[in-house]
């Protein structure tokens, strides 16, 4: 049987969120969630997409002009060739960044050295708090970091409290969700000191919520 992926679209664009922030990437977005965040913005991975041969796969990936693959969904590892399309490429010579929401195991992916994990913690406003697979934050790197949309206060104090109360071996990013004002956010930050980047989702700065972008 030929091993195959189940894609929703494929794009090139610039990394629009995180500590990759602006750099241009090729972006594999992946269908299938097993969560249902409420302010979820890729809602059409949940139904549909299309089987794509995993050989296809890292042959458009290696071939592409970009140095940096995204990986993201949907929830990516979910799958099953997930770890060996990032085996493949990364034996090409390419990096991926893995962008999860950190309900799965994220341990296999750590192993590769120009692999970077984008790991949600999940926040209170998206409904899906309880979800997060603790055990990944062992697994987690310098170089990988986890991040939280925030939309409101509850989520702040969520964040913050996580942020304190856990011995983080990577960095830490707060996001407002789209919608939200960044300011108060960034104000909070400074006042409370917490050691984390507050940042944008850049792409949607430039070419506003829509998909492929």
């Amino acid at each position: 049987m030929q091993r195959k992926l189940l894609i929703t679209e494929i794009f090139h664009s610039i990394q629009g969120e995180g500590l990759l922030m602006g750099v241009p990437m090729m972006f594999i977005r992946t269908n299938r969630c097993n969560l249902r965040c409420r302010w979820c913005d890729s809602t059409y991975t949940f139904t549909g997409g299309k089987e794509i041969p995993l050989q296809e796969l890292v042959e458009t990936s290696t071939g592409c002009r970009e140095e940096w693959i995204c990986l993201t969904g949907g929830e990516p590892l979910l799958q099953r060739e997930a770890l060996d399309f990032v085996r493949s490429v990364t034996q090409a010579g390419k990096s991926v960044l893995i962008e999860t929401s950190g309900s799965l195991p994220v341990d296999e992916f750590t192993k590769f050295e120009n692999v970077v994990i984008d790991m949600d913690v999940k926040t209170p406003s998206s409904g899906e708090e309880k979800s997060l697979r603790l055990g990944n934050l062992d697994s987690l790197r310098k170089t990988d970091y986890i991040k939280f949309v925030i939309a409101d206060k509850k989520d702040y104090l969520f964040a913050s409290d996580f942020i304190l109360h856990h011995n983080l071996k990577c960095e830490a990013v707060f996001q407002p969700a789209w919608g939200t004002e960044m300011k108060w956010i960034a104000e909070s930050v400074l006042k409370d000191g917490l050691n984390v980047r507050v940042l944008p989702q850049l792409h949607k700065l430039i070419w506003g919520d829509r998909r492929g972008v």
